[in-house]
């Protein structure tokens, strides 16, 4: 469950409550962040400027010493050690400003391109936790001959975000941004991404309709991706195919949208909610309704689509199999389960995608597989917990739908001496005869006992069957994973783990929860 203040708590389930939705689009090259080469005059230790064409702007406030920067209200985090994976930072300089914010000498990001490119427009983002920004600074694209062929000179901004919008800039093979003055003196330059393109962002006013689905399988006998609908206003024709001067030519799969979700916690101030980072997998524009709707889904389904095998057997543990698939894919955050370093294999299989790949090895680690809302991919256990939030009646437009999963009586786990050969095969049968079957074919199980193991969980696991189905407001504070109580009409109040979520926005929030536990 995401941590929100106790403001949003009561107001979340307040009997009125007012509720909103944005979507922050990047529309911007894909290509381009893939191709970019980038170099600067000076970087902190910190820094990861790696990070500056990586598609995602939402970081917190680090904690550095700067003279009146690290506020103690709890809105600043210790910043991450050199080698920790998956913090997002961007880019940080060694220098500082002087007295008046000037930076001696200035300081340069400067990005070039294997491929000439074209954008429509370009977006900094500046230091927006703390709302910090360059004043002054200039960008500049050059071609293929380094001459230039677009630039502009920027002078007392007050804006963490820079956005020049509706300038297309064809053929760059270069792009330099020199900061030569900061808003703040003794203040490091901070850069957390720059896009070539530009970064929408959609809210009420322009914000018809938003779709999310979250889900998860406690066994990872699948891994759905999660999906995101959202519908703009189009009423200028800025995504009609046959505008010369509109964006749709620069639609792009891939291109990153970062929705949220938020309650008023006070008048006219709102407390938000990060559901997830999600990529461009399809548009549409209808010309009759004035709207475009854009799908997107989150990495899952943008893990490198290609194959791979190994069928020479290599004593190592899934753990270590693991780190060698995400550094050759070169994801930077990740979630692996402590406990995947002490289950053995021989590290065999067929061909088969990175995503298929992953699954096999949450399986054999008794893992689920899934990508959450800061875009980490998760391979790690589910733990039995307390519930974390009770969903009451009072929430709900109808009384819950109660179920029965498929009984599962039989799971056959085999185990292989190499990526063709079982070695043998481990049965489980649970106490009750007559249901289900499960048969698990994995190559990464190579021993009788670690087949046992797995037999045992997804036993125990396939046979929590109450499947509760709730429509009510919902709260976009729960996660896939949690652990709640659903209050029924009996009293009952049973425990069950979340699954699914559905959310629905069009100017108010309602959705539904799929949920699922034990007898």
């Amino acid at each position: 469950m995401i941590t929100t203040s106790p403001e949003f708590d009561q107001a979340i389930y307040s009997p009125s409550r007012r509720t909103s939705a944005r979507v922050t689009f990047d529309i911007s090259d894909v290509t381009s962040a893939d191709d970019a080469s980038v170099t600067v005059t000076s970087e902190a230790e910190i820094s990861r400027k790696d990070q500056l064409t990586n598609q995602e702007r939402n970081r917190p406030a680090y904690a550095t010493f700067e003279p009146d920067y690290w506020r103690l209200d709890g809105s600043f985090v210790l910043p991450p050690k050199e080698d920790e994976p998956g913090f997002e930072v961007g880019w940080y300089s060694a220098s500082f400003s002087g007295v008046d914010g000037s930076f001696s000498p200035a300081q340069v990001i400067d990005f070039a391109f294997a491929e000439p490119h074209s954008s429509i427009g370009l977006t900094i983002t500046f230091d927006e936790p703390a709302d910090e920004y360059a004043v002054d600074f200039d960008v500049a694209a050059y071609d293929a001959g380094n001459n230039v062929i677009w630039s502009q000179s920027v002078r007392d901004n007050d804006r963490a975000r820079w956005v020049i919008d509706k300038q297309q800039i064809e053929n760059y093979r270069r792009i330099t941004i020199t900061l030569l003055k900061w808003c703040r003196p003794d203040r490091r330059a901070k850069v957390t991404e720059v896009s070539f393109g530009v970064v929408r962002v959609y809210g009420d006013d322009n914000l018809f309709r938003v779709n999310l689905l979250e889900e998860i399988d406690p066994i990872s006998a699948q891994v759905p991706a999660n999906e995101l609908k959202f519908v703009v206003d189009n009423s200028n024709r800025e995504f009609n195919i046959l505008n010369p001067q509109g964006s749709y030519k620069f639609l792009q799969e891939r291109q990153a949208a970062v929705v949220e979700l938020g309650v008023e916690i006070r008048p006219d101030f709102y407390e938000w909610v990060n559901m997830g980072l999600y990529f461009l997998s399809d548009w549409k524009s209808d010309e009759g309704s004035l709207t475009t709707t854009f799908t997107a889904r989150n990495r899952l389904d943008f893990l490198p689509s290609v194959e791979v095998e190994n069928t020479t057997p290599s004593n190592t543990n899934l753990h270590t199999l693991a780190m060698s698939l995400i550094t050759e894919i070169g994801l930077e955050k990740y979630r692996l389960d402590p406990a995947l370093a002490s289950m053995s294999t021989l590290s065999v299989y067929k061909k088969q995608t990175y995503r298929e790949l992953f699954q096999n090895i949450a399986v054999a680690g008794m893992c689920a597989m899934f990508v959450d809302r800061d875009d980490f991919l998760n391979i790690v256990r589910l733990v039995d917990e307390s519930p974390v939030d009770t969903i009451y009646m009072d929430n709900m437009y109808s009384e819950p739908q109660i179920n029965l999963d498929t009984l599962v009586s039989r799971v056959e786990v085999n185990y292989y001496s190499d990526a063709d050969t079982v070695a043998g095969t481990y049965v489980e049968t649970g106490p009750v005869t007559g249901g289900a079957t499960l048969k698990v074919e994995n190559t990464l199980i190579n021993t009788e006992q670690h087949a046992k193991a797995v037999a045992e969980w997804i036993l125990t696991e396939s046979n929590k069957r109450a499947l509760y189905e709730v429509n009510w407001r919902q709260n976009p504070a729960l996660e896939p994973g949690d652990v709640v109580t659903v209050e029924d009409a009996y009293g009952v109040n049973r425990s069950s783990r979340i699954i699914a979520q559905e959310y629905e926005y069009d100017g108010a929030l309602r959705g539904k929860t799929k949920s699922k536990g034990a007898i």
